[in-house]
C-alpha cells in the first residue's frame, strides 16, 4: 500500500494527473487500485455528523456503516459536485484510503455509506477509527 503525506482525516478530492507525475498517491484499502489525492482533505471530520452503527446487510451479503454529514457538509460536497462532476473523494483514515465516493452532477446525499463485502476486519478498524475522530472532534467544541 501506498502512503504518502496524507495523515490528516477527511475526505480528499482526486486528481486527474498522471500517477507518474502525482506527489500524493495511495492504494485503496484492499485494493490494487491507485489515486491521486489532493494535498488537504477538502472535508473534514467536523463536517461528519456522526457515524453510524457497522450493520451487517444480509440482502446484499455486506458490513456497512453511515457517515452523516452536517447541512454544510452536504451542502459544500453538493457544491463541489456540480462544478466537479465526474471527480471522486477518497476517504483517508489514519493515513489509509479506506473508501473512494463517486460525485456526480446532482449529489444531494446528507449521508454516504461506506462497504464492504469481504466482511473484512478491516472493516471493524475503519468504522472504530472514524468513530474516534468524529467523537474527538465533538468533545473539542
Amino acid at each position: 500500500m501506498v502512503v504518502m503525506g496524507q495523515s490528516k482525516p477527511g475526505m480528499y478530492l482526486t486528481m486527474d494527473l498522471d500517477m507518474e507525475l502525482c506527489d500524493n498517491k495511495m492504494k485503496l484499502l484492499n485494493s490494487e487500485v491507485s489515486y491521486c489525492l489532493s494535498q488537504e482533505p477538502i472535508i473534514e471530520p467536523d463536517l461528519f455528523e456522526r457515524v453510524g452503527a457497522l450493520v451487517y446487510d444480509s440482502i446484499f451479503q455486506m458490513r456497512r456503516f453511515r457517515i452523516v454529514l452536517t447541512e454544510k457538509g452536504a451542502d459544500y460536497i453538493a457544491r463541489i459536485a456540480k462544478k466537479l462532476p465526474g471527480h471522486q473523494l477518497g476517504l483517508i483514515i489514519n493515513g489509509i484510503l479506506v473508501s473512494v465516493i463517486e460525485l456526480e452532477g446532482n449529489y444531494s446525499a446528507r449521508s454516504i455509506i461506506i462497504w464492504d463485502q469481504n466482511d473484512s476486519q478491516a472493516m471493524e478498524w475503519v468504522h472504530r477509527s472514524l468513530v474516534q475522530h468524529v467523537t474527538k472532534y465533538y468533545k473539542k467544541s
